[in-house]
């Protein structure tokens, strides 16, 4: 059995990832999990303490637990202090992984990508358009540079109906408390299972021989109104007036508009099968 250190463990990312480590593939981890701000005990394996801001610490955590993967899926952009985190907290995990002989499995975004120039490959070159994006592009380029083995894995959004994810639940919350929502019909999205992108994260990390980047992504194409309408209809949540259709050009704001990824490079060379929204929703009884 192999040890696996799950960073952002008590994320919605790391929640599914221990539970997906402790069921169908119990015989192969054993996992101990960090969390920052929000100490958790997890349902399977351990947690532990570490601000990945910290080089010292993080370094002492992995020469402590002696992981032979590392799977590190913080930090978020919920806030300022998150986002602020996310390239020093790569940068010391990506030398903590190489100064160990680690194989590394760096979770990043679909949002490297300026949205201008799709569909964007495997090895297609980011081009950041937001702050949050910038800080994802300069860890991608941190954990590369200090850990030329580790894998880049490019998920799109991540949602779940069991337990909501967090986006989905921002809008379910808005429409429950009557507070107007605006969707945009412009901006495209490849959403990626959260069951499906933790089978494939733990099929990477048990793959030492892959490395570089790989678009972990749904096969459908959906605007975020259209991907907004189909989850609220599979909660049986009725929209009303409450939900309103714009687009990124109306807004004004600088976001990236069509963020197609394809995946061949996932399909070539990954046994789990990453589904279209409407084939899981079909399949869960909520379509």
């Amino acid at each position: 059995m192999r040890r696996l250190l799950i960073t952002g463990g008590s994320g919605y990312l790391g929640q599914h990832l221990i539970a997906h480590a402790g069921d169908a593939h119990a015989a192969e981890w054993e996992v101990i999990a960090t969390y920052h701000a929000r100490p958790f005990a997890p349902a399977r394996g351990a947690a532990v303490g570490l601000d990945l801001r910290d080089e010292a610490a993080t370094r002492a955590v992995v020469a402590d637990v002696k992981p032979q993967v590392i799977l590190h899926t913080a930090c978020s952009n919920r806030n300022a202090e998150h986002q602020a985190a996310i390239v020093p907290a790569a940068q010391h995990i990506a030398r903590a992984a190489r100064e160990h002989n680690l194989h590394l499995v760096h979770v990043s975004s679909d949002v490297v990508f300026d949205g201008e120039h799709p569909p964007y490959g495997d090895d297609a070159q980011p081009g950041p358009v937001t702050e949050y994006a910038r800080a994802k592009a300069e860890a991608e380029a941190g954990v590369a540079e200090a850990c030329p083995g580790a894998v880049i894995a490019r998920p799109s959004l991540i949602w779940g109906l069991d337990p909501i994810d967090h986006q989905t639940r921002w809008l379910v919350e808005a429409v429950r408390a009557a507070r107007p929502v605006t969707l945009f019909t412009d901006e495209f999205r490849c959403p990626t299972y959260v069951h499906d992108l933790c089978d494939a994260l733990l099929e990477l990390a048990a793959r030492p021989e892959l490395s570089g980047p790989i678009n972990l992504v749904g096969p459908q194409r959906l605007s975020r109104w259209a991907f907004g309408m189909k989850l609220l209809a599979a909660l049986n949540i009725s929209a009303d007036s409450y939900v309103r259709a714009s687009t990124v050009k109306e807004s004004r704001l600088a976001r990236p508009r069509d963020l197609t990824l394809t995946t061949a490079r996932a399909q070539r060379e990954l046994k789990t099968r990453l589904r279209a929204v409407d084939e899981v929703l079909g399949q869960s009884g909520r379509c």
